[in-house]
């Protein structure tokens, strides 16, 4: 898979392909957007440019040594720092490892590449530590920091870097890609793009995880009175905001309906009838408080607010 492959995010593409033709590429790249629009593949590609050796035509070429090595992941001058499975953060041993490594030569690279995937995880002590790496950057290494959250890293580390902004892609982007490379049937596609905000990634997690089935249910249990009861009572906190996440695609598609917006943009695609039945007897008032309510509560559980009494709150308002 080349930068041609890459769906929707041309900008990035376009820039990342010019500084390499100019000869102009910088030490350290922020590539920050959504989770699940590309920006971990966009990095692979980039550091496949970077090396590949192709005498003509688009690089990467996909087919000379450097780009098959870094796409099989045995690249020895190319890296990729995640996240343990068993952790859920970047630790300080992890970014001293990079930093050991860029201290030496790469073995058959023109560029020793990093590429520290859910960068924004990384613990305080782990982000003081690679800020020093980015003061005085190695000379033939790029790093290439993968954030969803970039507000979530340190303003030098942010000021020193390129950022490469990613944004959500077009819902008929997300619902040919379901369908053509992961096989995905049309009418389940045509609703996973839609509730999965431009989110390839999210798409297909919602797909394996019975997510249409739950978004049923809790808009059934919304709709007669028995969500917070139902659903939310001692639910856990990932539970909780799931859910929350299928209300406010509720009332979004609500307020959409209420002003006379067209069915194709609502979220929940399969339920238009539902959706302009439950709009014509709710008012502007409702729905927009409704919206303000689910986002203030959202940001008050992510702040580490006690989730059943946020709950308990919400409930109350709405």
């Amino acid at each position: 898979m080349s930068f041609k492959d890459i769906k929707g995010q041309d900008r990035a593409v376009s820039f990342l392909r010019s500084t390499i033709d100019n000869g102009r590429v910088s030490s350290a790249y922020l590539f920050s957007g959504p989770s699940g629009v590309g920006k971990k593949l966009t990095a692979v590609n980039f550091a496949k440019a970077l090396n590949c050796v192709a005498d003509t035509g688009l690089r990467p070429c996909d087919v000379c040594a450097p780009c098959k090595k870094v796409a099989g992941r045995n690249h020895p001058d190319v890296s990729v720092v995640e996240v343990a499975e068993d952790e859920r953060s970047i630790k300080i041993d992890m970014v001293r490892s990079v930093m050991r490594d860029m201290g030496l030569r790469p073995y058959e690279a023109r560029k020793k590449v990093y590429i520290i995937d859910s960068a924004d995880t990384m613990t305080d002590e782990a982000q003081n530590a690679f800020l020093k790496t980015l003061e005085e950057p190695p000379s033939g290494s790029v790093i290439i920091l993968v954030a969803d959250r970039q507000d979530a890293l340190l303003p030098t580390i942010r000021s020193r870097s390129q950022e490469v902004r990613f944004f959500p892609l077009d819902p008929g982007i997300v619902e040919e890609a379901l369908v053509s490379a992961y096989g995905v049937d049309p009418a389940g596609a045509r609703i996973l793009s839609r509730i999965s905000s431009g989110s390839i990634g999210k798409a297909l997690e919602y797909k394996d995880g019975d997510y249409l089935v739950e978004r049923s249910r809790v808009i059934a249990a919304l709709r007669d009175g028995s969500l917070f009861d139902k659903e939310l009572e001692d639910a856990p906190r990932e539970k909780i905001k799931r859910s929350m996440e299928i209300m406010l695609s509720w009332y979004r598609d609500l307020l959409i309906a209420k002003a006379g917006g067209v069915e194709n943009a609502f979220v929940n695609v399969d339920m238009k009838d539902d959706i302009l039945i439950e709009a014509g007897k709710t008012s502007f008032d409702r729905i927009e408080s409704a919206i303000e309510e689910i986002i203030v509560t959202g940001s008050s559980i992510d702040q580490n607010a006690n989730p059943k009494l946020a709950i308990s709150v919400l409930e109350y308002k709405i």
